[in-house]
């Protein structure tokens, strides 16, 4: 009997530990740095609140913070001479709970352990990549980092923008950037896609172009449509209105049913109906040319200043709707949402009317009340 009672009590003791929730382990990395002790980046909780921090283990086990960071995890250590001075600098990478881009911080390793980058507590980072590591340019230490660009999704392989950036004078300074290579459409693509958001058409269409030609027989549907549309785009803010005109109407007429049919109609009713006035349009295209390249504080001067933003001119309830745009884009969304209403008055048919009506409900919108909250 007393057999049967052990073993019985073994299998419980087996089946509640195999049951109870098991506890997650804490984060840490650590690397060692000569005559000061183990670096270690430490997931850890301070007043209930999720942190990382980066700590010095001393010889003997005092631990020194040196920084802390709240709501990131700990993604990386890394140590090297990057100014080659024979003293070696840190980089902790952190990343989000939920993401996978890390988030650099550099340390001298001096007794006081300086942040060299970012350079203020205030600044905000702005090297968040997807990937940090040491590497060499023109035959000096770098940090490169590795940045996702993903405005077409035709991957893998992707296509990545790399930036080398050297430590001068305790200074973080970009040396040089650039892109990793290959020739899928993908790539392609994205190239022509980084080129049209700099306001780089001739470059855009190049890209869009080798795209297309290169990968005959391999390019999926979808992405030859979009690559189409973007070759129609270029060439409508190089002012090439009919080589524009031609490919919007090859994607409606023998592409029918895709997701830039609604476009590239639009785009065919704009132009074709405007064709008569150059020179209105082509300063419309100037504006839009500067909101494709977040250029919104330029783009609000020209609508402010150029007589073809004016009440004459034959695109105005266009003008208008992309003022309101700006302002919107600006914060000045008490202004966007009196042009909106100045629209909905004087063009309650204009094509624009819909993007009109959407756009002044989503400001309008009050928060839902909430009793007893």
């Amino acid at each position: 009997m007393k057999i049967k009672a052990l073993a019985c009590t073994v299998m419980l003791l087996i089946f509640f530990s195999a049951t109870a929730p098991a506890q997650e382990k804490q984060l840490s990395i650590g690397i060692e740095l000569d005559g000061l002790g183990e670096i270690l980046l430490e997931e850890t909780s301070v007043d209930q609140v999720e942190t990382t921090q980066l700590l010095l283990k001393k010889p003997g086990g005092m631990l020194q913070v040196i920084d802390s960071y709240d709501g990131l995890l700990p993604a990386d250590l890394i140590k090297h001479d990057l100014d080659a001075d024979g003293n070696v600098e840190l980089i902790a990478l952190l990343r989000h709970p939920d993401g996978i881009d890390v988030i650099m911080h550099i340390y001298s390793t001096d007794s006081e352990f300086r942040k060299i980058f970012p350079e203020t507590q205030n600044e905000n980072n702005p090297l968040i990549c997807r990937e940090v590591f040491v590497s060499t340019h023109g035959n000096q230490p770098a940090v490169c980092t590795r940045h996702l660009i993903s405005y077409h999704d035709f991957g893998p392989p992707e296509l990545y923008r790399l930036e080398f950036y050297q430590l001068q004078k305790d200074r973080l300074v970009l040396a040089h950037q650039g892109f990793t290579d290959g020739n899928h459409y993908n790539i392609l693509m994205n190239r022509g896609a980084w080129a049209f958001h700099g306001g780089l058409y001739l470059e855009s269409l190049d890209y869009y172009n080798q795209a297309i030609s290169s990968s005959t027989g391999e390019i999926s549907s979808r992405a030859f449509i979009e690559s189409l549309f973007y070759l129609a785009e270029s060439r409508k803010f190089l002012k090439d209105f009919k080589g524009a005109l031609d490919i919007y109407q090859k994607i409606v007429l023998e592409f029918s049913q895709n997701a830039f049919t609604d476009a590239a109609q639009r785009e065919i009713e704009l132009i074709s109906q405007n064709l008569e006035h150059p020179d209105v349009l082509s300063f419309y295209m100037d504006v839009n040319s500067h909101i494709n390249c977040d250029r919104w504080e330029t783009a609000l001067e020209l609508l402010q200043n150029h007589p073809s933003g004016s009440a004459e001119s034959p695109l105005l309830d266009r003008m208008l709707y992309i003022r309101a745009e700006v302002l919107t884009a600006l914060n000045r969304v008490e202004e966007a949402i009196e042009v909106y209403r100045t629209i909905q008055q004087k063009f309650p048919d204009s094509p624009v009317i819909e993007g009109v009506n959407a756009a002044l409900e989503d400001m309008l919108e009050k928060p839902e009340e909430t009793d007893g909250l």
